[in-house]
């Protein structure tokens, strides 16, 4: 007799159910087996119907075998998926303003829900999402700006038309409407982010056009972002607006080009000098890091990926500029493990004299910290007022296996601007020294992540991080409120679960 174990996830739960088959003529092969098999298929294979919002964010968040859809026998123009994360974190000697000097461990969980029906030319999508965290404690950092908590909320309702031949031009072309989230670009400075518990959301128009071969695209989009509220839905407001048009084009195998302009108003504060008008200006060149697959034909692969954007506008009653820059350069090896080493460097402006006319501090918007650090309960470097740099090694010891190290430095871009996202809440205040004293050296970081991708349905991820602190910290002064021990170094540990089905 042999046996064959049949997994059903049910969000975070997983339950095993072993079924006996008898080895003979007449095998008897269970229906969730068949379900199975069928979504694999589709998967796969060129069976795979492009989801509504495929097209919207870097379609790995979304695209994984419907278990759940093929067990229930719905059609294929129905769309439902299930997903859910538990992830434990802890870190240590607390550096964030309002937080006592203990230790911080959490228990984040993130359970989502989509339904849908599609077909080539027109979709419906919904995105329900829960996030909540358990085990934390009064005064405990959790997040930031509502990045923990959001209980029983719509992450997307959008309604979709597609069309592959617009007007006869034999391009391709989309047009989305409702609450959606979206990755454009590098998505630093509007992303889909990944890591943190809650994801950034957005209600407006979203429209491309673009070669079917996807050598050039051309994406435009007026949305407002949605505010995060823990226990109540989010909502968004005609006094928040962002809009911007984004261009992309492949000139050759070793050159993608992107250029874009950003705008974005925020005076939904009746306080005026908390108001924000920016223009973003900004151009990037790039070559995608070479894939395992392709290497196996490869003797090596260079990649690189350099991003600038310029900001004018106004902040409150300040005239607004700033600037960001990122340079990034990879060698993949073919070699065991394919090993990847990468180089990187980032510089966001900060202000030089905070009590000036002028603003020079680059603020991020809604992009995600990408090719920083680990983030959620950890994450001190933002991509404002911040200049780092240092070097990544990732490898594949099997396909399904990631191993990835990096070591960075890091800096205050202007001294006596404040460290952002270093304050609890938002009754609490960064870390400041105006006078400049406590100079501008945050230390160093070595961190280790190592992930485990059981094809697309689950995967576990561990990772530790070890903050080297700088003497900024340890020479702030005592009127910052830094916690109790806030100077030493920093241990940052998590492990999670990720279930899809």
């Amino acid at each position: 007799m042999k046996i064959k174990t049949t997994y059903l996830v049910l969000l975070g739960t997983t339950v095993f159910f072993p079924i006996l088959i008898r080895a003979d003529d007449n095998l008897i092969v269970s229906e969730a087996e068949h379900a199975f098999d069928r979504a694999e298929k589709a998967f796969y294979s060129k069976e795979w119907k492009e989801l509504p919002d495929e097209h919207l964010i870097n379609p790995t968040r979304i695209k994984w075998n419907r278990l759940a859809k093929a067990a229930l026998n719905l059609p294929e123009w129905m769309e439902l998926g299930f997903s859910q994360r538990t992830r434990f974190e802890s870190s240590s000697h607390p550096w964030h303003t309002g937080q006592s000097g203990e230790t911080n461990q959490q228990l984040p969980l993130l359970s989502r829900v989509r339904a849908g029906a599609y077909n080539e030319n027109f979709g419906l999508i919904f995105e329900g999402q829960d996030g909540r965290t358990h085990l934390n404690e009064p005064n405990d950092f959790t997040g930031g700006a509502n990045s923990m908590v959001n209980q029983f909320d719509v992450l997307q309702l959008m309604a979709s038309a597609r069309t592959k031949d617009f007007l006869g031009t034999g391009l391709r072309s989309d047009f989305d409407l409702g609450r959606m989230t979206l990755d454009i670009g590098s998505t630093r400075l509007i992303g889909r982010n990944n890591y943190e518990n809650i994801t950034f959301s957005y209600e407006g128009v979203h429209a491309d056009l673009g070669a079917n071969n996807k050598d050039w695209r051309v994406r435009t989009f007026l949305v407002s972002p949605l505010a995060r509220y823990p226990n109540q839905a989010d909502e968004s407001s005609s006094e928040r607006l962002y809009w911007g048009i984004h261009g992309e084009n492949k000139f050759t195998n070793f050159l993608t080009a992107d250029a874009y302009y950003f705008g974005f108003q925020d005076h939904k504060n009746p306080n005026s000098s908390k108001h924000r008008d920016i223009s973003n200006f900004g151009s990037r060149a790039y070559l995608l890091p070479a894939k395992t697959a392709d290497l196996k034909k490869e003797i090596g692969e260079f990649d690189y990926d350099f991003e600038t954007t310029i900001q004018t506008g106004e902040t409150g009653v300040k005239d607004l500029f700033a600037y960001y820059g990122h340079a990034e350069i990879g060698y993949t090896f073919n070699a065991p493990w394919f090993p990847r080493l990468m180089a990187d460097y980032d510089y966001s402006s900060g202000t030089e004299n905070p009590d000036g006319n002028t603003n020079n501090t680059f603020d991020r918007l809604y992009g995600p910290r990408t090719n920083m650090s680990v983030t959620s309960l950890f994450g001190p470097t933002f991509q404002t007022n911040m200049e780092f740099g240092g070097l990544r090694l990732i490898t594949k010891p099997t396909d399904e296996v990631t191993l990835n190290l990096k070591h960075h430095v890091w800096f205050l871009a202007q001294a006596k601007d404040a460290m952002i996202n270093s304050a609890s809440t938002a009754r609490d205040k960064n870390l400041q020294d105006k006078t400049g004293r406590s100079g501008r050296y945050l230390g160093q970081d070595v961190e280790f992540v190592a992930s485990w991708a059981l094809k697309a349905n689950v995967r576990f991820e561990a990772g530790y991080e070890h903050w080297f602190k700088g003497d900024y910290f340890s020479r702030l002064p005592a009127s910052v409120n830094l916690p109790t021990g806030g100077e030493k170094d920093t241990d940052f540990f998590y492990v999670s679960s990720e279930f899809r089905f």
